[in-house]
């Protein structure tokens, strides 16, 4: 065995001197990309026979679906008339925000929405830094809250504050993650881990892009142990539900 241990470190370090990695450089965008596919692949070949709820497969996505989806979990797990602590991230021009601030109408619910509202700090996907840059939207109801910035920025002082003034600590939390970005997803995921309780619920926006939101939700299941269970989808897991269990 010492033998063998000696040789993979005598081969690794050879080519790491002979910088062969560079060359392969060109080769690092698709062979990340398909090996978060194949990920992608083998867990909803895993747990799409156990949704509850979801339309897999359609040959076409209709957006608006995502509606149906929150009516779906807000039905099933009873979220309409008991306190909720809503956390959004990613909030661009408050259309999601908005519609869960309505339907939960308990006076002890807290909705919190983080945005940079100046577009995506990097780019993702097809779309440029900069896009997806919206206003603050404006609001009537005083249970909601926006901060605005960088998740980096200003998530570490909210929970220092949230942490010592949940006055309705029974809240179901509801995440609401719609920050496109792997780094956005994760690190947003990695702050709120000491806070998720058996029953919070999870929402994704683009959960199916293997390169981002599914890519950090499968890290982040993996370095906590995380034990949840898929409760919706629509769009072919473009938009999914997902309940914590630990």
């Amino acid at each position: 065995m010492s033998v063998i241990r000696k040789a993979n470190s005598f081969i690794k370090d050879l080519l790491l001197v002979s910088r062969v990695g560079v060359l392969l450089a060109p080769l690092r965008f698709p062979a990340k990309f398909f090996y978060n596919f194949s990920l992608l692949s083998s867990w909803v070949n895993k747990n799409s026979g156990k949704v509850p709820y979801k339309d897999f497969y359609t040959p076409f996505r209709n957006y608006d679906n995502r509606v149906k989806l929150h009516e779906h979990v807000v039905n099933s797990e009873g979220l309409a008339k008991k306190p909720i602590h809503y956390l959004e991230f990613g909030v661009a021009s408050g259309t999601s925000f908005r519609w869960w601030i309505g339907t939960n109408q308990h006076p002890g619910s807290r909705f919190f929405g983080f945005d940079t509202f100046e577009g995506l700090p990097e780019d993702w996907h097809f779309f440029k830094k900069g896009a997806f840059s919206f206003d603050t939207p404006l609001l009537e109801d005083p249970r909601g809250t926006f901060i605005k910035g960088l998740f980096q920025d200003t998530v570490y002082k909210f929970l220092d504050n949230y942490r010592a003034n949940i006055d309705t600590p029974e809240a179901t939390r509801v995440l609401h993650l719609d920050a496109d970005l792997y780094s956005s997803t994760l690190f947003a995921l990695t702050m709120l881990a000491p806070f998720l309780r058996n029953g919070d619920i999870l929402l994704f926006d683009e959960f199916n892009i293997p390169n981002h939101e599914f890519a950090a939700w499968n890290d982040f299941v993996r370095s906590y142990y995380i034990q949840y269970e898929v409760i919706g989808s629509v769009n072919n897991f473009y938009q999914t539900a997902i309940k914590v269990i630990k």
